[in-house]
């Protein structure tokens, strides 16, 4: 008779430890191409954004639309996405980071209207019509706009520590340094504090917490720390910012919490 042999105990468990080997060394590699295909993504949403600021700034002598709200940096008036929208090119989806897909939901891009926890994505009951309305209600979505407030003016200009004093952007024809260096959209960066070694930029507190317990953190991360920012420019080219050449900017009135970095 033939004799059949299969595998030993020893020989299985040794394949099982080469197997789970290969994995920890390739699945780093795999989650960093996936980052990288997400960022690639994240580019181009801002630059499809950007692209419809500049189309509304060509009907308008380079004027950019102005912010209907003076709030956090991406809180959006309904009214001002509607500019890009009204391109009829791109949906809402672009407003958001894939790397963080948690924050494109219906109940933060419908934020104004307070919908509760847990609404569908299919969620159907019309938005407000009324301008004055659509001006006065804001969305939450996933990028900072740094264009300017339609009232007297942001809170604060954002701070430079390491070069000359930034400016909201109101024009694309007007702007104290060259276009190409201006910038318009970036990432969501957002912290619980302004210490690059020490904060989490996973955890910052903002109206979602209170409204939801729900933190705002940063689009692109490992584990609590940001790793980087894509960052859309007046000129419309975007280009990718390490965290290390990012600075801690902006944060609202007296508000230290959620400090916004790009």
């Amino acid at each position: 008779m033939e004799n059949k042999r299969g595998f030993t105990l020893i020989e299985l468990l040794v394949v099982i430890a080469v197997i789970a080997l290969l994995m920890s060394i390739l699945m780093p590699a795999l989650n960093a191409a996936r980052e990288q295909g997400r960022r690639a993504v994240c580019a181009q949403n801002e630059k499809n954004t950007t692209l419809g600021l500049i189309m509304y700034a060509n009907d308008y002598n380079g004027q950019l639309p102005k912010n209907q709200v003076d709030r956090w940096l991406f809180d959006i008036s309904y009214w001002t996405t509607d500019i890009i929208l009204a391109t009829g090119a791109f949906d809402r989806h672009i407003f958001y980071c894939p790397s963080w897909r948690q924050r494109d939901n219906i109940i933060f891009w419908r934020y104004g209207e307070n919908l509760p926890a847990g609404t569908p994505e299919e969620y159907e009951r019309p938005e407000p019509a009324a301008t004055s309305i659509r001006k006065d209600y804001h969305r939450i979505v996933g990028y900072f706009w740094l264009i300017d407030f339609a009232g007297a003016g942001r809170a604060n200009q954002p701070m430079s520590p390491n070069g000359p004093a930034k400016e909201w952007v109101k024009s694309l024809v007007k702007t104290k340094s060259a276009p190409a260096d201006v910038e318009l959209i970036t990432d969501c960066t957002a912290s619980n504090g302004p210490n690059r070694d020490t904060a989490d930029f996973t955890a910052a507190t903002g109206g979602c917490m209170s409204r939801w317990g729900v933190y705002d953190r940063s689009n692109h991360i490992k584990s609590t720390q940001a790793t980087g920012t894509n960052i859309a420019f007046v000129d419309g080219h975007v280009a990718w910012r390490a965290f290390s050449l990012m600075e801690h900017r902006w944060f609202y009135q007296v508000y230290g919490n959620p400090c916004l970095w790009w």
